[in-house]
């Protein structure tokens, strides 16, 4: 190492990090302040005062060009200046720093037997050590600086490079765009530098160090360094050079770096860039040069230019402050996600070849104004998720290709907003979201959970972690400022509160005045101080339900916006009773949305014994004995290869823009919920439909304005109804192919509004036909028998009905049950001392232990009998009684009535929760269960649809008639639990491919779900288990539920909330019936009306 370099970088390194300041010292802070020599500490990834040595300063992400044409196309490859280094690096992986091989960053170390590991990559996915997963508890002991100096895995790079000839005579810098966690940075031999921060760039100026021909870098990465006590964020822990790392050289005199900060003003129609270009010499003598600005529109128009010269002394920098001003400037939000170009130029006096370089800029202003966030003058609302970096095959390292089929996905989806939870992401992600338009709220890679939030325990208020803290939004804002994208800067997430946010929010608010700030834990009263002044300009609590919003916030900050960083949690089959959400959003006028956790579901894909793949998660891949948090890393509106969950439909109906309502008999309203585009990039539908089938369909010529309504009438076009049948009328608004990454016909809002109910099925009773009925009394088999026209039913000695047979075809296999459970959902696992699981275990083991009293005649008639069965659930205090009427074709009215006998007011311990609780929570489900032969796989029913829904998950899912194969009504989440209920349901019917089988109506509607599987399949118990979609294997038969309803899902989070109390099945007495029919030909209906169950687009 040269000892002298780095001293001098350390002593440089003091200058203050706070901005471009005329002359200032090209060779400013590459250290973090603190005046010792950082030479003689050994170790920097253990010492809290060194995360950076010798890196440059931080900047926006740009190289320069030969030609303004070039910059435009944005093609970095197209650059004389750039050199990209991916792909296969020589790779030796240690136990820990010290065992790494000594000298393996000199040229003569041979490292010919080494492995090869692509760049980038994360280690853990190419067979070295294993991939980690924890929420909260740090992967290590905590005990900081420290970390595990035996258990630490270290991974050391070797790759070779030229530099063209062409770059000599310039400064050659080395860009690392992540790095996970800290490294160090050898070339031809030498340390060149090091540096902590995962997920921001870390860039080396590498000239002294070449070499004329092959040059060989070296990296020495560390898996755990002080950095991480900053990165305990809820993800895959993994390591290694997981983001682009390439070369990029500049004449010695360049631009080193430019803010381009964009304002509106005259009433937010006229646009002002205050540009900042900041100009080094690295020459031993002073330069002048010439800086031209160019400003075109998007068809390639100049509507501003600016010329300037300049003289930079000797080894100083230079800040060039220009204003351009656009009239009828083309404004930037996510619906209008308009962007001009800036190109700047720099021309030099001697034979220098001019460099060209800029940014895709938009004009936006984004402010506070009477307790609101306004962007553009406008009130806007966050239709946003948190997306994570994931990639189910690599991990943290996610291609272009991936990052726009994200946007693709969310732009499809409603999703206006994202969060870059809880870190900057790959620069390319900006430019999409800059290019198709989603609000941005860039976060910092700050998160320290571990320590917890107590004043004395959390870094954010310790200042042996001031530097860290504030390099690290520094990094953020320096890299990211030229993106109209970025609407908020997040300071971090879950990591306390303290003086350092303090510091940090001050910090930003100097260097970026057009954006906003914020801190989900600023200023919560279990860590606000008196010395923590208020330090975020929006209150964005996490998990905050209605009822809190309203007692803590309403009323409360007048002049401090609310918004959701976190809600919905969308863990397995979660997001119940979003709707409410967005109705308290669009009824308080500070309320401005929020952002769904999260994204994606992080699983990994993993083999099992006979080679098929599966998403593994927490407990998967670590070794026995190490801390993992399970399947709580899956939290995803999204499967990790982007097949969506029936959440996202929810998401998406509640998220969208335009929206439907009836205002008179034949008189409608569309709303427009935009607020800078009419509705016209919209094509405008409607269908309407008697018990189902579709019987008139028109077109709607009308255009809504932003933030308003227009009407229409269909008079005209609607028919009589008749009596007896049920009429619905559907709209739709599909895109007209204008909506950014959004196809022509791709649907984007829907309305269902019922004009007439459906006359109530009455059961007949009287239908001619002979019924007679056998009571079997060998002891064997005691059972009673009924014959019914071409129908026998057999009830066994307990009452249950065992045989249900038409035409000798057996439509049972597994008698009819009453059911009071559901496989556990993740949110009824959440909250170990609050666990709906284990506080409703009494309502299982009623159902598993309930016991039939036999079956007995009420009456018989010629054409018609009725039996009853009681059941005991002891458990419960309670009984359930069957009642079977059957008339002449073999129809079988089943009512059920279940008589809650218990003391709802009673508490009692259960077991595993603190505390007494009422001894009867919420039922799971009221509902009879029944397996059929595995023949009958043929579904069709008329309910709401197509995908999966849920008593407080069903606004987006339709009524309508819905086909398929019972294959298809299931979800696989990745760990197995509940899964693939209808609600709402007139009818269905099961049926082999012939179509014999029977059909299953409501005198009222019901839920309704058919699997492969029994219901057990899904349940692992009390506790969860190490469980997988694959695992359930399809078995010989079809598992029945016909209930009457489940309790809902809920969402608001899942460690503990359970479904809203609107949607929970108290412990009362509930009553409904259900009728089975035979069926022995095809249905009559046209099968062309049929939706296919589980498509997600019916148009």
């Amino acid at each position: 190492m040269n000892k002298n370099k780095l001293t001098l970088a350390v002593l440089t390194g003091l200058m203050a990090l706070s901005g471009c300041n005329s002359n200032q010292d090209s060779a400013k802070a590459q250290n973090t302040a603190d005046a010792k020599n950082v030479t003689e500490q050994a170790d920097y990834w253990q010492d809290l005062s060194v995360f950076k040595v010798n890196t440059e300063e931080p900047r926006a992400t740009f190289i320069a060009f030969d030609s303004a044409d070039k910059v435009a196309n944005e093609d970095y490859a197209s650059s004389l200046n750039y050199k990209l280094l991916n792909g296969n690096w020589k790779f030796n992986w240690s136990e820990n720093p010290s065992s790494v091989p000594a000298d393996f960053f000199k040229p003569e170390f041979d490292v010919t037997s080494w492995d090869e590991l692509p760049v980038p990559a994360n280690w853990q996915m190419h067979g070295y050590d294993y991939p980690i997963y924890t929420n909260i508890e740090y992967p290590f002991p905590k005990n900081p600086p420290f970390v595990p100096e035996d258990d630490n895995p270290t991974g050391a790079y070797r790759t070779n490079f030229t530099v063209p000839t062409d770059w000599d005579g310039q400064q050659v810098f080395l860009h690392f765009a992540g790095v996970n966690s800290g490294f160090y940075l050898y070339i031809n031999g030498q340390e060149v530098g090091y540096s902590e921060g995962s997920k921001t760039a870390a860039e080396f100026n590498i000239t002294q160090y070449l070499t004329a021909g092959d040059n060989v870098l070296a990296a020495k990465v560390i898996r755990h360094t002080d950095g991480s006590y900053l990165e305990d964020q809820d993800f895959w822990r993994v390591s290694g050079i997981e983001r682009d790392v390439y070369l990029h050289t500049a004449p010695n005199t360049h631009v080193r770096d430019f803010f381009a900060k964009t304002t509106l003003e005259n009433n937010y129609q006229d646009g002002v860039l205050n540009l900042a270009i900041d100009v080094a010499n690295k020459d031993e003598f002073a330069q002048s040069v010439k800086i031209n600005i160019n400003l075109s529109d998007a068809k390639g128009n100049v509507v501003a230019t600016k010329s300037t010269s300049v003289i930079v002394m000797a080894g100083k920098e230079q800040t060039i402050n220009q204003v351009l001003n656009v009239e009828d400037v083309a404004s930037w939000s996510a619906e209008t996600p308009n962007l001009y170009q800036l190109t700047i130029e720099t021309q030099y006096s001697d034979d220098t070849p001019a460099q060209f370089m800029g940014e895709q800029i938009g004009f936006k202003t984004v402010e506070l104004s009477k307790g609101q966030f306004l962007v553009n003058g406008q009130p806007i609302l966050f239709k946003g998720v948190n997306r994570h970096e994931h990639d189910e095959r690599t991990a943290h390292v996610v291609s272009r290709e991936a990052m726009l089929a994200d946007v693709k996905l969310l732009k499809e989806n409603n999703i206006n907003a994202v969060r870059t939870s809880h870190y900057p992401n790959d620069p390319y992600f900006y430019h999409l979201a800059d290019k198709y338009g989603l609000y941005v709220i860039d976060e910092a890679n700050i998160e320290s959970h571990g320590f917890g939030y107590a004043p004395d325990d959390t870094p954010a208020n310790k200042p042996e972690f001031e530097g860290m803290h504030l390099d690290r939004l520094k990094r953020m804002v320096e890299r990211d400022k030229n993106h109209a994208s970025v609407t908020f800067w997040s300071m971090g997430n879950e990591a306390g509160d303290g003086i350092n946010y303090v510091k940090g929010y001050d910090w930003i608010k100097q260097r970026d005045d057009s954006r906003l700030v914020k801190y989900e834990r600023a200023e919560q009263k279990s860590i606000y101080t008196k010395e923590t002044r208020p330090h975020t300009d929006a209150m964005t609590w996490m998990y905050h339900n209605v009822d809190k919003i309203k007692k803590e916030y309403i009323g409360k900050y007048p002049n401090r916006p609310f918004f959701w960083a976190e809600y919905s949690h969308a863990m397995g089959n979660s997001n119940g009773n979003f709707k409410e959400y967005w109705d308290m959003v669009r009824s308080e006028r500070q309320m401005q949305g929020g952002f769904i956790w999260d994204w994606m579901d992080q699983g990994l894909i993993k083999e099992d014994e006979n080679g098929n793949e599966f998403w593994g998660y927490g407990g998967d891949f670590e070794p026995e004995g190490v801390y993992n948090d399970a399947n709580f890393v899956l939290n995803g509106l999204i499967n990790p290869d982007r097949t969506p969950h029936p959440g996202l439909f929810e998401v998406k109906k509640v998220y969208q823009d335009l929206h439907f309502s009836k205002v008179g008999k034949t008189q409608y309203e569309l709303y427009n919920e935009n607020f800078f585009v009419d509705s016209s990039s919209n094509d405008i539908a409607w269908r309407l439909t008697e018990d189902g089938i579709v019987i008139k369909t028109g077109q709607v010529n009308v255009i809504a304005q932003p933030q308003s309504t227009a009407s229409f009438d269909l008079a005209k076009q609607l028919p009589s109804f008749k009596a007896g049948k049920e009429y619905f009328i559907n709209f739709y608004a599909t895109a007209k192919g204008e909506h950014p990454l959004v196809d022509k016909g791709h649907l984007l809002a829907s309305e269902q509004i019922q004009l007439q109910k459906g006359a109530v099925v009455k059961f007949d009773q009287q239908v001619a036909g002979d019924v007679t009925v056998v009571q079997n009394a060998d002891s064997s088999d005691i059972s009673t028998v009924v014959n019914a026209g071409s129908a026998s039913l057999r009830f066994d000695k307990a009452g249950y009905l065992a045989s249900y047979k038409v035409d000798q075809t057996e439509l049972l296999k597994e008698p009819l049950k009453f059911n009071l459970w559901r496989a556990p959902t993740d949110n009824d696992f959440g909250g170990d001392k609050k666990s709906f699981v284990k506080r409703a275990k009494l309502w299982k083991d009623a159902t598993l232990n309930q016991v039939g009293q036999g079956i007995k005649v009420l009456s018989t008639k010629p054409n018609s009998l009725v039996l009853e069965q009681t059941v005991t659930l002891a458990e419960v205090d309670s009984s359930v009684t069957y009642q079977y009427s059957i008339n002449g074709q073999g129809e079988v009215k089943i009512d059920v009535a279940f008589n809650f006998a218990g003391n709802a007011n009673e508490k009692v311990k259960v077991e595993g929760v603190k505390g007494k609780q009422s001894k009867f929570s919420a039922i799971p489900r009221i509902g009879t269960n029944f397996q059929i032969p595995v023949d009958f796989d043929q579904v069709t029913y008329y309910g709401r649809g197509p995908h999966e829904n849920y008593w407080d998950r069903k606004t987006s899912a339709f009524i309508g008639l819905y086909q398929g194969e019972v294959k298809d009504i299931a979800f696989d989440y990745i760990r197995p639990q509940e899964n693939g209920n209808r609600s709402d349901l007139r009818w269905a019917t099961l049926t082999n491919k012939a179509g014999v089988g029977f059909k299953i109506s409501g005198a009222s509607s019901f839920d309704f779900s058919a699997h492969h599987q029994p219901m057990s399949d899904f349940d692992p118990g009390m506790e969860k288990a190490q469980r997988h979609y694959t695992d359930i294997v399809k078995q010989d038969l079809v598992s029945v539920n016909v209930d009457f309803k489940q309790t809902g899902i809920g969402g608001d989070n899942s460690w503990g909330a359970h479904a809203w109390d609107k949607y929970q099945l108290k412990a009362q007495d509930y009553n409904y019936s259900f009728t089975l029919t035979p069926i022995d030909s095809a249905p009559s209906y046209d099968t062309k009306q049929t939706i296919k169950i589980g498509t997600h687009n019916e148009l």
